[in-house]
């Protein structure tokens, strides 16, 4: 049996760095289902993760992002 994952791109208002990106992204790695978390600096508002849909959501994913208090969107990929 194969594992589905979906990525999805999350669209950050703030512009991160580095340093402010850094608990995001192990927030969202923290995530059960998440496999994978990429951000490059070039693009400072965007945050690409790949998840198992069987195990979380996006809405649980933007809810993470939005807990930290960043302002945010989903946009599919």
């Amino acid at each position: 049996m194969t594992t589905s994952h979906v990525k999805v791109l999350i669209h950050v208002n703030d512009a991160l760095d580095e340093d402010t990106a850094r608990p995001l992204l192990t927030c969202l790695r923290e995530i059960p289902g998440v496999t994978q978390v990429s951000f490059d600096p070039k693009q400072e508002h965007l945050v690409v993760v790949q998840y198992q849909p069987n195990t979380t959501s996006s809405k649980e994913l933007l809810g993470g992002v939005l807990k930290l208090g960043h302002q945010a969107q989903l946009i599919g990929l």
